[in-house]
């Protein structure tokens, strides 16, 4: 098993914060599913979670997911910037209806001021994945030092960040486009300055590596079965985000069955397009399959099935 395997080689649990849009799309779930499961197992400590893309059952779904796995504690905080009005989900507001702490949108704090309390808090460093919208690590980013550190963001982000992990981009064309850089003028310009600023290293799967790997659905256990039920994709949906999940679960990309691609991005502000100049030594890297597509299929769908009652470590 996926999980045994790594339990085998890991010393201690990868201390990890969780980006997500949360809101149209269903496959954020399996990828918090995953996480979810991995913390229980004593694979990784998560940390916070962020929402960049913010709806009326937001919280409360999100707080549902966690309750359900023994994890209401952890933190929860949202972009207000990213408010999107007249938009219902209806896998949000089913899973809000189990949430049994009465949580909402009004309990969470500014995201990235919940990263910057965690991160300072920590004695070693975390990654931090984001599968979603990049503001808030662009916030983060360009904060300023405050009660919980006087590092601003970026040297706080040097100092206690090992690795960023973005779900992002079309890294199998020049000038790609994808829908988290490119959906929104604040989106373009996020990934442009992260591009541009970011201290650690920077790591891409693009859109081009989960499009034709199809996981999830309606007879996936509890919670998430349930959202991909109500989000039409009974049979599941193409896997970008729960494979940038099982990545970072693994911490090591050659062992998850990817050959990085090390070099310079670059995300136009205007358009959101972006391009990749490989080069040695480069601090920037996008992901490249090296297995057949139901190897990673497999991986997604061994973890999405795992009662929970077996991912206790």
């Amino acid at each position: 098993m996926i999980f045994e395997e790594i339990k085998a080689t890991r010393e201690q649990p990868i201390d990890l914060l969780f980006g997500t849009d949360w809101w149209t799309d269903c496959d954020d779930v399996a990828a918090l599913e995953i996480l979810l499961k991995a913390h229980r197992a004593g694979l990784i400590r998560l940390r916070a979670i962020g929402v960049n893309s913010v709806m009326q059952y937001s919280a409360p779904s999100l707080k549902a997911m966690c309750e359900a796995h023994g994890l209401g504690e952890i933190p929860i905080g949202l972009d207000r910037s990213a408010v999107r009005k007249g938009i219902l989900c209806l896998y949000q507001k089913k899973l809000a209806a189990f949430c049994r702490s009465g949580f909402s949108n009004a309990d969470c704090p500014d995201a990235f001021r919940l990263y910057r309390r965690v991160l300072a808090s920590l004695p070693g460093k975390a990654v931090i994945v984001d599968v979603g919208f990049p503001q808030i690590i662009m916030q983060l980013l360009r904060s300023q030092p405050d009660a919980y550190s006087e590092l601003d963001g970026t040297e706080l982000v040097k100092s206690k960040v090992s690795e960023i992990l973005l779900m992002g981009g079309r890294w199998d064309k020049p000038f790609g486009r994808e829908y988290n850089f490119c959906a929104y003028p604040v989106n373009r310009k996020a990934a442009s300055y992260i591009c541009r600023h970011c201290p650690v290293p920077l790591t891409f799967l693009g859109y081009e590596v989960g499009k034709d790997i199809v996981t999830g659905g309606k007879a996936v256990p509890g919670l998430t079965g349930r959202a991909y039920a109500a989000h039409g994709s009974g049979n599941g949906r193409p896997s970008w985000d729960p494979m940038t999940a099982v990545a970072a679960v693994i911490g090591d990309a050659e062992k998850a069955g990817y050959r990085k691609i090390t070099g310079r991005a670059v995300v136009n502000p205007k358009y959101g397009t972006n391009r990749f100049q490989a080069c040695a030594g480069g601090t920037h890297a996008y992901l490249v399959k090296k297995k057949d597509d139901r190897f990673y299929q497999a991986q997604i769908e061994e973890i999405l099935m795992l009662p929970l009652e077996e991912t206790d470590g």
